[in-house]
């Protein structure tokens, strides 16, 4: 077992510690607040704040694997359930109720408090591989070839190692797994030899490596037997380095982990942590919520890409607070899943009604909860980038990335945490235009957007502002930190050799940096960042200069 699994298997048996730990007064919450109802049936607030305390136990304790008490406390909410909608109460009735509720948890406290079947046994042995450092594996009898493509490569910040003979491959492989193969197809041990030994190190793997083939064949037969070995692209010699790096960087964004923001929102605080605690292991960015009335400041700084939900909860429903949110034009698409043990299917329709998009009931299946938040995540993610996403870059567009730098302003005005910006503007960009054609230039604006995201952090907010101008946003650093850390890019940048018909080239760009020390409006830190950078342009391009 790996040791991230062991890892949440420790955290979820420690949240069912905490849980168990905390039944007795659970079940006196709810037995105190029943004799509140028993002394005054007609007290429509005790009655709710009991339906409230049932609905969680059914929810909670299914979750963490006392299924009978959790059964027996929605069997409790239903009998409640027309009381609170105005039926009277017959004294008989409420008397036998009380009777049964009391016994019934009196009981369970003595006998039922050992969890059958409980998530943190359910969670199935997986291993997964750590994304990072992206290591590469290049192998090639050609030295030279070899030597390019990893010079290229290391600018875009992966590891790169270099293995001139087919059979130290399976070796490497087994000590340190790569996150890319890039092998030739053919060599001396036979013409296909690359794509043979690709798919015996698949057999013996337990886990497939991304893999792509290198070749001076272009033939079909060639790029059949690497389509039949698995591999994930093809190249001919002499390589396009920047396509290759393309494909890898493609290949990457597949395996790698997709980081959803999820937002629990449950006043159930050990409950949350529960399912906090699997969606993280799933690779998901959470953040826990109790407190309802905090949740316009939390969808401001957290930006969920989900929110999930209970129905029942304090100070205001969760259909009150799904409809709350769609009050925003900002989040009218923000998915919104509820979890909750409420089986009544009017109940259910009236979230659906409410904006929310999914209905899962407690307990679930903690594989089923994954896939059905990542889906619906990967929707609402890839429906903005349409919106949001520059189509030749893939990063933020103009629009997008002015809203990003506002609401980081923001934020960083909350936490007083620094934060700069950067303007970019490659140098002589017509020239290369007229001089090596459109596509070259486009060329070039996919590699510096690559590279950007390749050597900057996840937190940095990278955009195409328009035309051959970049902006980005560095989140909690200085003007000075800010202008360092880009003129590695710079310096990586011109390195690069660009790949065009008539042969290589390089680019080089000109930078401007300013921080909130400047201003704390958007659009004026816009304005300063860019004179900063016609700054470097004046003073000869190619340089960073601070506002």
């Amino acid at each position: 077992m790996s040791d991230k699994n062991d890892s949440l298997q420790e955290k979820l048996l420690a949240l069912e510690a905490i849980f168990l730990q905390k039944l007795p007064s659970k079940f006196e919450e709810i037995t105190s607040t029943l004799q509140k109802v028993v002394e005054r049936p007609d007290d429509k607030e005790s009655m709710v704040v009991l339906h409230r305390h049932l609905h969680t136990m059914a929810g909670s304790a299914g979750t963490f694997g006392f299924a009978d008490i959790g059964t027996q406390a929605r069997v409790f909410e239903s009998t409640l359930k027309p009381h609170l909608e105005g039926k009277a109460w017959d004294p008989a009735e409420l008397k036998a109720y009380s009777e049964e509720v009391n016994r019934y948890f009196e009981y369970a406290l003595k006998h039922d408090t050992k969890p059958v079947n409980g998530v943190a046994e359910s969670v199935q042995e997986e291993e997964r591989e750590l994304s990072d450092p992206h290591l590469i594996y290049l192998v090639d009898d050609d030295e030279a070839q070899n030597q390019e493509i990893t010079t290229q490569l290391e600018h875009f910040g992966y590891e790169v190692v270099r293995m001139n003979h087919l059979g130290a491959l399976a070796k490497a492989v087994a000590t340190r797994r790569p996150h890319v193969i890039v092998i030739e197809l053919s060599f001396p041990e036979g013409k296909v030899a690359g794509a043979e030994e690709i798919s015996r190190i698949k057999q013996i793997e337990r886990f497939r490596i991304p893999t792509v083939f290198v070749s001076r064949s272009s033939s079909f037969d060639s790029r059949l037997l690497a389509v039949r070995a698995s591999g994930d692209g093809y190249f001919t010699k002499p390589v396009d380095v920047v396509a290759l790096t393309e494909r890898i960087e493609s290949l990457l964004q597949l395996d790698e982990n997709k980081g959803y923001r999820v937002l629990i929102i449950d006043d159930d605080a050990v409950t949350s942590k529960f399912y906090g605690a699997i969606l993280r292991d799933a690779g998901m960015n959470v953040y826990l919520l109790n407190d309802p009335t905090q949740i316009l400041t939390v969808m401001t700084d957290f930006r969920p890409e989900l929110l999930l939900m209970d129905i029942y909860m304090p100070v205001c429903s969760g259909v009150e607070l799904s409809r709350l949110i769609r009050q925003d034009n900002s989040y009218v698409d923000v998915p919104i899943v509820f979890l909750s043990s409420e089986a009544d299917l009017s109940k259910q329709l009236d979230a659906v009604r409410a904006g929310a998009d999914d209905f899962i009931t407690k307990p679930v299946a903690p594989e089923y909860l994954k896939s059905s938040i990542a889906s619906r995540a990967e929707r609402y993610r890839s429906l903005r980038a349409l919106i949001m996403r520059d189509g030749l870059t893939g990063l933020f567009n103009h629009t997008a990335i002015k809203e990003q730098l506002a609401s980081e302003i923001s934020q960083a005005g909350r936490t007083g945490s620094p934060l700069a910006l950067a303007m970019i503007d490659l140098d002589n960009f017509k020239c290369i235009n007229d001089t090596y054609g459109h596509p070259a230039g486009d060329q070039v604006l996919r590699t510096l957007a690559r590279l950007l995201r390749q050597r900057l952090r996840r937190s940095d907010i990278v955009g195409r502002y328009g035309g051959e101008e970049f902006a980005v946003i560095f989140p909690d650093t200085n003007a000075s930190t800010a202008r360092r850390v880009l003129d590695q890019v710079r310096l990586a940048f011109t390195k690069i050799q660009q790949h065009c018909e008539g042969g290589h080239f390089s680019v080089s760009f000109s930078g401007g940096v300013a921080d909130l020390e400047a201003t704390l409006d958007a659009d004026e830190l816009f304005d300063i960042a860019d004179a900063a950078m016609y700054v470097s342009k004046q003073e000869g391009r190619n340089r960073i200069s601070l506002a």
